[in-house]
């Protein structure tokens, strides 16, 4: 449709239940009583962050980011609809997911006609979906929607699946007023606030909107239960909170304690949350960008001692203008928990943790702890739910005991995977850890590196690791280690031993300190590659799965394609911007052309190095897939070499056939009991893509040198 803009939307329809009775009954009264309704609903719609698109008499059509916010809004309009009793009438909602084509001040499309028709179907006070809304909605609401089966809409061809959530499924949790406004009113009286709604509650605590008076500035104030003591370490931890006073966190307005409860106060941040966003959808850039403005605040929530403790995409909403992020919802559950242990109690839960418990982490469910970690591993869940639009739920392979994350860009998967650590000894702890690894351009593995005997199954300490290699190379290794978070993880070790052997450290040495600094597991046991480097750091016996391209896990691409990948990889996204024809070209087969245009793109000579480096051991790889076919093919599989061992001649075979890599191969099977050599060798080139009658030639010259 020219002219029109395609979006996808989640889009509430709603009508009044027999509005023409009603009229015909009593038409001034009826009409009265629509007016209020709407009023009302729309007010919670500006207040949950929907977009009016138009009245249609005795109902509206709107739009919102995410099915899970809408639902939220048809939850709040209920409640406000069942609190007036009689006053008002009753209203049905339709609601679907799909795309919308905006015409000026209308909206077009299958999706709009959908809600209008699943409006008709939908009980009264409750609000009806399909099945491809029904799964992308928060378990919340998931759990408590109805099937009504195949279920006939006009205008469709066929029947669908559909469900439905009535008043007493939306209000059976979150937003029940109860009987205590007279409290809530009698707690507001001498303080410049008074209560607009209720927003949540719990055994915990209650949230509640609130209005300034004389600034007509909007609030939440969360009411805790709290002694003397609790009071007094909540008083504390929001006076740490106020002193932060982060641009992307809510302002502490107030808090105080009255009548057994304590009442913190602060800004109200308007606009739709990230819950059923879809805005970070297979959007890696975008997900860069949340992770980076989330762990800057929580660097700084950190530094003070302080945490947040209840993180998830509801607590996460994007500014109005801008690219800005809050993190909103703190509930002072540092010092509730430390209350808690200290009486012999167990750990609080706050409601949102009930209903998310894949958000929390293993030790805070396990132990009641609340640490800065734990914060690090809920933004890992959160982060991955919103990248891959699924339910943590749906994530995670709990007969396992790890996040499903194999689909993934490696990309993605290096910044996710240490803060998705079960163990703490192996998550990352810091904010400024995760920042680092966040900044780092994704690691490279060498293909002509000697890999790490085994892939340790922990992280490393880096104070560990430069402990043990000061003592023999001086100052140089702070340096060598200076980009690297305090606790290594398990996939970025390969990269950082090429990287130090790279500037001249033996590679004894730098496994031997590695198999020092892993940290042991939580149960006391260490891991076997641990044992295994420090008492043979140059065996071979199990090699990680070596290069099948210019990186690790890829497949060969055309030359241009894939330098163009390295320089990605070694810079970063400033490559796309700086790669051109020419470059594509040089880099087939000019490489002195090619380290021109990089350095006249302003690229530095070190990272050009690299990509050289990588773009010469690549072809090498490549070559002996192009020599002629032998005539006859030979079984690869080596028959009489394996009686004797393999003399060191046999590099020579291997370099005249594969390049320089030979030399590595031949390093890597050298110290093999004879009957291994061949076989190994023959491996590896299988697994670096070499052809068929390559192979054969090779077997066949290494069988002849084996009967020498």
């Amino acid at each position: 449709m020219a002219g029109q803009e395609r979006q996808l939307k989640a889009i509430v329809f709603s009508d009044v239940v027999d509005s023409s009775l009603n009229i015909f009954a009593d038409e001034l009264i009826a009409i009265q009583r629509i007016k209020e309704d709407l009023k009302m609903i729309r007010e919670e719609l500006q207040r949950h962050g929907g977009s009016l698109v138009k009245s249609l008499g005795d109902g509206l059509l709107a739009t919102f980011d995410g099915p899970t916010q809408a639902l939220e809004f048809v939850q709040a309009a209920v409640q406000r609809l069942r609190s007036r009793g009689r006053q008002s009438l009753a209203h049905r909602f339709g609601l679907h997911t799909g795309e919308i084509y905006a015409d000026g001040d209308d909206i077009l499309g299958q999706g709009v006609h959908l809600a209008s028709r699943l409006q008709t179907v939908s009980p009264a006070n409750g609000v009806a979906f399909v099945r491809s809304t029904y799964e992308l909605i928060d378990p919340r609401f998931r759990h408590r929607a109805i099937s009504m089966g195949q279920v006939e809409l006009k205008g469709l061809p066929e029947k669908v699946q559909t469900y439905y959530l009535g008043p007493d499924e939306l209000l059976q949790f979150g937003i029940t007023a109860g009987g205590e406004a007279f409290q809530i009113e009698q707690l507001l009286l001498n303080t410049p606030f008074e209560l607009v709604n209720h927003l949540g509650r719990s055994p915990l605590q209650q949230t509640l909107l609130v209005r300034e008076r004389q600034r007509e500035r909007q609030a939440v104030m969360k009411v805790i239960p709290a002694d003397p003591a609790l009071a007094e370490a909540l008083q504390v931890e929001a006076a740490c909170l106020d002193r932060l006073r982060h641009p992307r966190i809510p302002r502490v307005l107030d808090g105080f304690a009255h009548a057994g409860r304590f009442c913190f106060i602060q800004e109200y941040i308007p606009g739709p949350s990230l819950q059923g966003s879809m805005d970070l959808l297979r959007r890696k850039q975008r997900l860069a960008e949340l992770l980076r403005q989330i762990l800057q605040v929580l660097e700084v929530v950190h530094a003070a001692g302080l945490v947040h403790g209840d993180i998830h995409p509801a607590n996460l909403i994007p500014a109005l203008e801008g690219n800005q992020v809050f993190l909103v919802d703190f509930s002072l559950l540092k010092a509730r928990i430390e209350a808690s242990r200290a009486q012999g109690a167990s750990a609080p839960t706050t409601l949102s943790e009930a209903g998310r418990p894949f958000f929390s982490a293993p030790e805070r469910a396990r132990f009641g702890r609340l640490t800065a970690a734990a914060d690090l591993y809920a933004l890992g869940v959160s982060s991955l739910a919103l990248y891959t639009g699924q339910d943590p739920s749906d994530l995670y392979d709990e007969s396992r005991g790890y996040w499903s994350m194999a689909a993934l860009e490696p990309e993605v998967i290096g910044w996710l995977s240490p803060l998705l650590e079960d163990l703490t000894a192996r998550r990352l702890h810091q904010a400024s850890d995760a920042l680092r690894l966040l900044d780092q351009p994704q690691q490279l593995s060498s293909p002509i590196a000697v890999p790490l005997t085994t892939i340790p199954r922990q992280s490393a300490s880096k104070g560990i690791l430069q402990t043990q290699l000061l003592s023999t190379y001086g100052p140089m290794v702070e340096l060598l280690l200076e980009s690297q978070p305090s606790l290594i993880a398990p996939f970025q070790l390969q990269a950082l031993q090429e990287r130090l052997v790279a500037a001249g450290l033996a590679i004894a040495d730098v496994q031997a300190a590695i198999a020092q600094a892993l940290i042991p597991a939580e149960d006391g046991t260490e891991d076997e590659s641990k044992q295994e480097c420090a008492n043979n750091p140059t065996s071979a016996t199990d090699v990680a799965a070596p290069v099948q391209g210019p990186f690790a896990g890829e497949t060969t691409h055309s030359p241009g394609e894939s330098s163009l990948q390295l320089v990605r990889q070694v810079i970063g996204p400033i490559a796309d911007f700086l790669w051109n024809e020419d470059m594509a070209k040089a880099s087939e087969s000019n490489p002195a052309l090619l380290r021109e245009l990089l350095l006249g793109a302003s690229v530095p000579p070190s990272s050009v190095d690299t990509v050289l480096q990588y773009l010469s051991a690549n072809r090498s790889m490549q070559a002996p897939q192009q020599r002629q076919a032998p005539a006859h093919p030979l079984d690869v599989t080596p028959a009489t070499a394996a009686s004797k061992g393999l003399t060191k001649d046999t590099q020579e075979i291997l370099i005249h056939f594969i390049g320089p890599i030979g030399s590595f191969v031949w390093a890597e099977v050298a110290n093999l009991p004879a009957k291994q050599q061949t076989q190994s060798i023959l491996k590896l080139l299988r697994e670096y893509g070499l052809d068929t009658d390559t192979l054969a030639t090779i077997s066949r010259d290494l069988s002849e040198r084996g009967l020498d």
